[in-house]
């Protein structure tokens, strides 16, 4: 049977209707919980001071142990960032793994587009200078701890954010801001050393 018309444009509607619906049917039933997790493909180097190695998955990284807290930053011209609720990894559960940082250590931390930012073992420890957030004027804070966050409010980090992996100084009580130059971007390399040596 012919169809034309107004008559047409409903039947051909119509089935295209069906099609979408089916197709997302089909997605649905693909993916019961939504859409598939992101596959993220980074490796973490982790060196330790006498030259051992371990290399993490972003996987088996998220498999240890995490921290959550909050955090921000402001940036060289005092534009501020964050605050966060940010959760990752404690830097100094990390070191443990090759072999832990001593005071005398000094922790280098790098990125593929090759900022390097080097950290005391004082700093690794979440002694670094806090800011109020209005002023930009030092301020004490204290319970703060450096973190490889992997997660940002709640979600993967964005990827103009440092995604997968950003060192963040964080602590359980808000209202603080760190310089930004501590929060290095797309880590992938985490190393201990002694300085002269």
């Amino acid at each position: 049977m012919k169809v034309s018309g107004k008559t047409g444009f409903l039947v051909v509607l119509a089935v295209i209707c069906a099609g979408v619906i089916g197709t997302l049917a089909t997605v649905v039933n693909t993916y019961p919980s939504g859409a598939p997790a992101e596959t993220i493909d980074w490796n973490l180097t982790l060196i330790g001071n006498g030259g051992n190695e371990k290399i993490l998955t972003f996987d088996e990284l998220k498999e240890l142990p995490s921290y959550e807290g909050h955090g921000g930053f402001f940036s060289t011209v005092g534009m501020k960032y964050g605050s966060f609720e940010c959760k990752g990894v404690l830097v100094e559960d990390l070191c443990t793994l090759v072999g832990g940082i001593e005071p005398l250590n000094t922790l280098w931390v790098s990125a593929p587009d090759g900022y390097l930012m080097v950290f005391t073992y004082d700093q690794v420890r979440g002694d670094i200078i806090t800011y109020d957030p209005a002023t930009l004027r030092e301020m004490p804070h204290t319970d703060l701890k450096m973190i490889l966050m992997y997660e940002q409010d709640g979600a993967l980090i964005p990827e103009d954010d440092g995604r997968p992996l950003r060192i963040a100084i964080v602590s359980s009580n808000d209202g603080f801001v760190t310089e930004g130059h501590y929060w290095v971007k797309w880590v992938n390399k985490i190393e201990i050393r002694t300085p002269g040596r």
